[in-house]
């Protein structure tokens, strides 16, 4: 067993985060799991992120396109937010990270997955 992507590239192990990598990356497996192993790429994958899809960074990858946003005590205004969120998808962006501290996290939090997983503005999804 492993508890890391470089754990288990080290131990010879192809994890399913690897092969979709590997894929849409168009890198042979072997040299992106001997890459990983060596810190040359990294996998962000926390087993805890059950919605995750894996991207890696790092030698011979294309760029990623990373947005944080959130709302705060300084600026607590979701549309503003949520607007970012919607310009973020359109841009196609790898990842979107909530860095939210205040007031309703959790339901700023929901709106966001439901924007991101329901490709947008689609109200039918759920």
């Amino acid at each position: 067993m492993y508890k890391t992507q470089m754990e288990a590239a080290k131990k010879g192990i192809l994890t399913k985060e690897m092969k979709s990598i590997a894929e849409s990356e168009s890198i042979d497996e072997k040299v992106l799991m001997e890459r990983v192993a060596s810190g040359e790429i990294t996998i962000p994958a926390n087993k805890k992120h059950s919605s995750l899809l894996a991207k890696g960074v790092g030698t011979g990858l294309s760029t990623k396109i990373n947005v944080n946003l959130g709302i705060s005590k300084d600026c607590p205004n979701v549309d503003k937010e949520l607007e970012k969120v919607k310009v973020a998808i359109d841009m196609k962006v790898d990842a979107i990270m909530d860095l939210s501290s205040f007031g309703k996290t959790e339901e700023f939090r929901k709106k966001i997955n439901y924007y991101v997983y329901c490709n947008g503005w689609n109200s039918s999804c759920l």
